[in-house]
């Protein structure tokens, strides 16, 4: 993308959206339709629909920012330019160097200066989030009782298994070591010899429902502890050991309560905090200039020559 275009030049400074005092001009919606749209090929960009929606979306967030910036004036909340700078700080210790980072603000063709105040509408999100749901009352057992009870379905599973598997990239060494097996650890051999990301974790790749990976299902037919012959498949030739076995069935209430009560109070808090949101919408002015924006189209580096 080389940019959104407009009508005119005047028109790049009129409000797209306005809520009460807030402005989302034309230009600034520009930068972040084509913000939205980089990663796309050409034709989806040409897509209409693909446009409309995204267009739509941008709107949405920016409606709900504005609301989240009135509704922390209400509470008096806001970001202390110190906490602003503790988190840029966090954000940007989790890249190798500056210019690591520097290198992905470029790429999102976003200015340091923008990055910090998304970031900072980001924080005070969170923390009117926080305000609006604290008062909020947990899940009672009987509810999250309840709710395993009615969505049964949602926790059965087939047949499953814990596997460790040793993967090498040669026929003769899969061989060679499948003799070792039978007096030596298998999950040091998985550590010392497998090519597979899980080696660092001694071969264990976890519990496997049957299904979900062809080579995978191969191992179903194992006795427990018992070492499979060599394997082959796309990925290299395998050494199976299935450590446990579980037959299909529903997952019993105790192993999953505590996801669920969880989830059940997740859900609270997003439905008070969209209830808060919905409210101060109702109260406040919001204007979108429709001709405006459907005027806003995007013009690639094809366009241009």
């Amino acid at each position: 993308l080389t940019a959104c275009s407009w009508k005119s030049n005047r028109a790049s400074s009129q409000p797209v959206v306005q809520v009460d005092s807030q402005i989302l001009s034309a230009k600034e919606f520009g930068v972040l339709l084509a913000r939205k749209l980089k990663d796309f090929d050409s034709l989806r960009v040409k897509d209409l629909n693909t446009v409309t929606q995204f267009k739509e979306i941008i709107i949405r967030s920016f409606i709900i920012q504005a609301m989240i910036k009135e509704y922390a004036k209400g509470l008096t909340l806001e970001v202390s330019d110190l906490e602003l700078e503790q988190e840029v700080s966090s954000v940007r210790s989790s890249y190798p160097d500056d210019l690591s980072f520097r290198q992905v603000l470029a790429e999102e063709n976003l200015s340091l200066v923008d990055w910090k105040e998304e970031l900072r509408g980001a924080l005070l999100e969170r923390k009117v989030f926080k305000k609006i749901t604290e008062k909020i009352s947990p899940p009672k057992p009987e509810e999250v009782l309840r709710s395993y009870t009615e969505n049964k379905e949602k926790f059965s599973h087939k047949e499953r298994i814990l596997l460790r598997q040793i993967v090498l990239d040669d026929l003769s060494k899969a061989e060679s070591l499948h003799g070792e097996l039978k007096n030596k650890d298998f999950a040091i051999l998985a550590k010392k010899y497998s090519v597979a990301p899980e080696a660092k974790n001694g071969g264990l790749v976890g519990i496997i429902e049957k299904g979900t990976v062809d080579i995978f299902d191969k191992a179903f037919s194992l006795q427990t502890n018992v070492i499979s012959k060599v394997l082959e498949s796309p990925y290299g030739f395998h050494i199976f050991k299935v450590e446990k076995k579980e037959p299909a069935g529903i997952e019993s209430f105790d192993s999953v309560k505590n996801r669920l009560y969880q989830d059940l109070m997740a859900q609270k808090e997003q439905s008070e905090f969209s209830s808060c949101l919905d409210t101060q919408i109702r109260t406040s002015r919001v204007l979108r200039n429709n001709e405006l924006i459907n005027s806003i189209s995007i013009e690639t580096k094809g366009d241009s020559k």
